[in-house]
C-alpha cells in the first residue's frame, strides 16, 4: 500500500461545490417536472394559455359561462351569436343572482366558523342558500332555452353534449 505521505497528496476532503450542483441539479429535475405537468395538463385539456371565456360567459360565473361555451362550441359563428347575444340580455339578472349565491355562501361560512355554533341558523343559512342556488338555476335555464329556441333544428342538432 502506498500511504498518503509518500505520494504527496492530501487526504480527500468532502467537495461543497459538487454538493450544491448536486442539489441544483434535483431541484432544476423537480421544476422542470412541474412544468412538463402544467404544459401538458394545458395541452390535453384544450385550454389555450392566456384562454379567457367570452364576455356573455363571464356575466354568468365560471361554471354556468364555462357550460354554455361548452354548450355552443358547435355551433355556426352566426348561431353562436345568436345564443350569446340572448343570453347577454340576461346578464344582469344572472350575475345579481350570481352575486346573491356567493353572498349567501359567505354568511354560511360564518356561522360554520363561529365560536358558539347555532345549528339552527346554520340551518336557515343552508336553506336560503338553496333557494338562492334553485333561483339561479332556473333563471340560467330559462335564458338558455330561450336563446335555443331561436336557433334552427338543424342548429340544435349541432349543440355539444
Amino acid at each position: 500500500m502506498v500511504s498518503e505521505s509518500t505520494t504527496g497528496n492530501p487526504p480527500s476532503a468532502p467537495k461543497s461545490g459538487r454538493r450544491w450542483v448536486t442539489v441544483a441539479l434535483f431541484v432544476s429535475l423537480v421544476a422542470n417536472v412541474f412544468l412538463i405537468g402544467l404544459c401538458g395538463g394545458r395541452i390535453f385539456h384544450g385550454h389555450g394559455w392566456f384562454d379567457r371565456q367570452p364576455q356573455f360567459a363571464r356575466t354568468m360565473g365560471p361554471w354556468a359561462g364555462r357550460a354554455l361555451d361548452h354548450l355552443i362550441d358547435g355551433l355556426s359563428d352566426a348561431d353562436r351569436q345568436i345564443v350569446q347575444d340572448s343570453v347577454s340580455s340576461h346578464a344582469d339578472e344572472l350575475q345579481k343572482l350570481t352575486q346573491a349565491v356567493r353572498e349567501q355562501r359567505q354568511v354560511v361560512a360564518r356561522l360554520l366558523k363561529a365560536e358558539n355554533f347555532d345549528r339552527k341558523a346554520v340551518d336557515d343559512a343552508f336553506t336560503e342558500l338553496r333557494v338562492r342556488s334553485d333561483a339561479m338555476q332556473t333563471a340560467l335555464q330559462g335564458a338558455i332555452a330561450d336563446a335555443v329556441a331561436k336557433l334552427s333544428p338543424a342548429a340544435r342538432k349541432e349543440l355539444e353534449d
